[in-house]
């Protein structure tokens, strides 16, 4: 049987949807492991997985919940801005600590979640298969369609789609960093 890791963002909305699938491999008789950050070992183990901690030169613990802190007392652009670098941060540090880790734990596969692009980046540098995962939205850019993260409603209409490509281009300026 195959011994899958799972990389995604550390957060619950991937998290939970990942365990689930994690859990469901492992009573087909694989192996799951997911790497994620130390804050995280307990709520991984808890689910009945393996864990494989990387992160621990740059996270300390309680990072992940201060930095929920922090963004709750932003909004608007301060709260796109600081995602961004935060984003930023746990993408450098699947692409700084994962292959080593996947080595080390003889993973033979990953399951990557369609937000961490480090995923990819870190299957495809090892040459080992990997699963994209969506755990939320499916994120399709087109000019018709209203971006994700606007409560815009669909219309059918020149300026409307004007507006949606204005709106991606503005997440794509600022989400550069990552």
């Amino acid at each position: 049987m195959t011994h899958f890791g799972v990389i995604c963002p550390p957060f619950s909305g991937h998290l939970n949807p990942l365990a689930a699938l994690g859990r469901e491999l492992q009573q087909r008789g694989h192996r799951v492991t997911f790497l994620q950050i130390p804050d995280l070992e307990a709520s991984v183990r808890s689910e009945g997985l393996n864990f494989y901690p990387i992160g621990q030169g740059i996270y300390r613990p309680g990072f992940l919940a201060e930095s929920f802190a922090q963004l709750a007392q932003l909004s608007r652009l301060e709260s796109l801005r600081y995602s961004v670098t935060l984003c930023q941060q746990v993408s450098e540090m699947f692409c700084q600590d994962a292959p080593d880790a996947i080595q080390a734990a003889g993973i033979e596969a990953l399951l990557v979640d369609q937000l961490e692009p480090a995923g990819e980046v870190v299957a495809e540098s090892l040459n080992i298969p990997f699963i994209t995962v969506c755990c939320a939205q499916a994120i399709r850019r087109q000019a018709d369609v209203p971006p994700f993260f606007m409560g815009w409603s669909y219309q059918n209409t020149w300026w409307a789609r004007l507006r949606n490509l204005a709106a991606y281009y503005l997440l794509d300026r600022n989400s550069k960093p990552i």
